[in-house]
C-alpha cells in the first residue's frame, strides 16, 4: 500500500512538473534587434526582461531595418523596436509633414500600423535622428551651424567635403539622396565615403573626413563634443525608439505590452506624452549607455542587464 501510494506521489510530481515545463516552453517569442550599439542594447533589455518573467526568448540581432521588417511580417519575428520616423517614411511609405511633432507621430504610426496587424506600445522618447556632424573647429573655420549653412557650403565648394555615411543611409528614402534634394546640395562622388554602422564615427573621430553622419544619441557626440548641425528645415522626422508586436503575438500573449510599459516607463518621459525636455533628458540617457558599449568596451547584454537591476525590472 505504502508503495503504490509513493508511485502515486511520484506520478503525480511528475505531472506537475511536466505540465509546468509544457507551459513555459509554450510561453515562447522570438525578439528582433537592428545592427547598432543602441538596438544591441533595447533588444538584450526586452530579451532578459521577458525571460525574467517566464517567457523562452529567441533573439534574432544584427538585422538591417528592411530585414527586420520583413521578420515582423513573415512573422519569424515577433517583437522588436524600432523608430517612428522609420516606420512612418520607410515601412509605411508615408511623406513626412515638417513640423509634425513626436506625439502627433507616435500616434499617426500607431493608427497605420494597426491596418497592418502590429500594435505599437509605448515609446522611449529619444529621437535617435539621423544627423551630420563635424569636429567643432570645422564649424568654426567656416561659420557654418545648421543645415542651411552646411548645403551652401557644399555648393561653394562643388560637393568637395569628405563625407562619411552608413550604407544604408546612402539608399534610404529618408536618407542622403533625399537630404541632398531637400536642402539642394551634392556631395562629390569622389568624396563620399560609406561603410558598416560606426564606421562614419571612426572616420571623424580619425579626421578621414571632414563631415560624418551621426545618430542623436551616438556617445562620441558628448565624447569629443562634435558639432551637430540642427535641422533648420526639418527634414527628419522624430526617431522615437517603440516597442512594436504583431497582434496575434500581443491577443496570446497581452502582458507583453505591461512588461514594455514598465521598460519605457524607466527612461525620461516614459508613460507620458513627450515634450522637449523630456526628449533631450531620455537623448542623454540614451547616448550615456551606448558610450559604455562603444567607449567603455562593455558587452551590450552586460549593460542592459546592469540597467535593468538598476530600476528593479530584474535581480
Amino acid at each position: 500500500m505504502r508503495k503504490l501510494v509513493f508511485i502515486l506521489m511520484v506520478l503525480t510530481f511528475w505531472l506537475l512538473l511536466m505540465g509546468a515545463s509544457q507551459a513555459q516552453a509554450a510561453k515562447a517569442v522570438t525578439v528582433g534587434n537592428k545592427n547598432f550599439t543602441e538596438q544591441y542594447l533595447v533588444g538584450q533589455m526586452m530579451k532578459q526582461l521577458l525571460e525574467a518573467r517566464g517567457f523562452k526568448v529567441d533573439l534574432k540581432s544584427d538585422l538591417t531595418s528592411m530585414a527586420l521588417r520583413a521578420g515582423m511580417e513573415s512573422g519569424d519575428i515577433d517583437l522588436c523596436a524600432d523608430y517612428t520616423g522609420t516606420n512612418w517614411m520607410i515601412h509605411l511609405k508615408r511623406e513626412y509633414e515638417p513640423g509634425t511633432d513626436n506625439n502627433k507621430l507616435y500616434e499617426r504610426v500607431k493608427k497605420e500600423e494597426q491596418k497592418n496587424k502590429f500594435i505599437c506600445l509605448t515609446p522611449i522618447w529619444n529621437n535617435n535622428s539621423y544627423a551630420m556632424a563635424s569636429w567643432p573647429e570645422f564649424a568654426r573655420k567656416y561659420n557654418i551651424t545648421t543645415l542651411s549653412d552646411l548645403a551652401r557650403l557644399y555648393r561653394e565648394m562643388e560637393g568637395k567635403i569628405t563625407t562619411f555615411i552608413d550604407f544604408e543611409y546612402s539608399t534610404r528614402p529618408d536618407g542622403l539622396p533625399a537630404l541632398q534634394k531637400f536642402y539642394s546640395f551634392k556631395v562629390a562622388k569622389a568624396e563620399l565615403k560609406t561603410g558598416t554602422p560606426g564606421a562614419s564615427l571612426i572616420g571623424l573621430k580619425e579626421h578621414q573626413c571632414d563631415i560624418t553622419m551621426v545618430f542623436g544619441t551616438d556617445a562620441s557626440i558628448a565624447k569629443y563634443s562634435w558639432h551637430v548641425y540642427a535641422d533648420d528645415k526639418s527634414f527628419f522626422p522624430p526617431y522615437d525608439l517603440t516597442p512594436y508586436v504583431r497582434k496575434e503575438v500581443l491577443d496570446k500573449y497581452p502582458e507583453i505590452q505591461d512588461i514594455m510599459f514598465r521598460l519605457a516607463a524607466t527612461f525620461p518621459g516614459g508613460g507620458k506624452k513627450a515634450t522637449p525636455e523630456t526628449v533631450t533628458e531620455c537623448q542623454k540617457t540614451w547616448q550615456e549607455l551606448n558610450a559604455k558599449v562603444d567607449i567603455e568596451k562593455k558587452e551590450p547584454g552586460e549593460v542592459a542587464s546592469e540597467y535593468l537591476v538598476e530600476h528593479g525590472l530584474i535581480q
